[in-house]
Parts: C-alpha cells; sequence; structure tokens
C-alpha cells in the first residue's frame, strides 16, 4: 500500500520547527472555538487535536531540554504524528 509522504523538508523535523507549527495549528484552533461561542456559528473544533497536540508539544519541549527524555521515540516519528494532527 501507498502511503503519502507529508513533507519533504528536511528542517522540519527539528524541535524549533515542530513546536511553532503546534503553536499556529492550537492558535487556528482556539480561534474558531472563540468564534463558535461569540457568534455562535458550531464550527466543529476537534477536542482530541487539542489535547493531543498539548501532549506533543510537552514531550518535544522536555526532549529540546533533554535528548535523552523519551529515548525509544525518535524526533522524525514524532514529528510524523504532529503532522498528520496538524493537517487533520
Amino acid at each position: 500500500m501507498l502511503y503519502p509522504r507529508l513533507t519533504n523538508c528536511v528542517d522540519c523535523s527539528s524541535v524549533p520547527a515542530l513546536l511553532a507549527d503546534i503553536d499556529c495549528k492550537l492558535t487556528e484552533l482556539a480561534k474558531n472555538e472563540y468564534n463558535n461561542i461569540v457568534f455562535q456559528l458550531n464550527w466543529p473544533v476537534p477536542g482530541t487535536v487539542i489535547w493531543d497536540l498539548l501532549n506533543y508539544k510537552r514531550i518535544l519541549t522536555y526532549k529540546y531540554c533533554s535528548p535523552e527524555y523519551a529515548g525509544s521515540y525518535s524526533i522524525e516519528r514524532i514529528a510524523s504524528r504532529v503532522k498528520v494532527l496538524i493537517n487533520k
């Protein structure tokens, strides 16, 4: 089975770039939630994606400070999961 490649960028799997991508997506989801509350737009806001992105942001922050943290998981493996969540 063929799997699409989400990125071809070498720098995209660096921790600061991933943290910036997560922040952008969380900002977008927060704006949608705010508009839902204020203007009653009824747009879907996936709570599980927000929760997962916050958890990955915490993991990446710890891994940025200490590369031995969660040593069995590589940055590339975490980056692939983050990219999937960002594009949901």
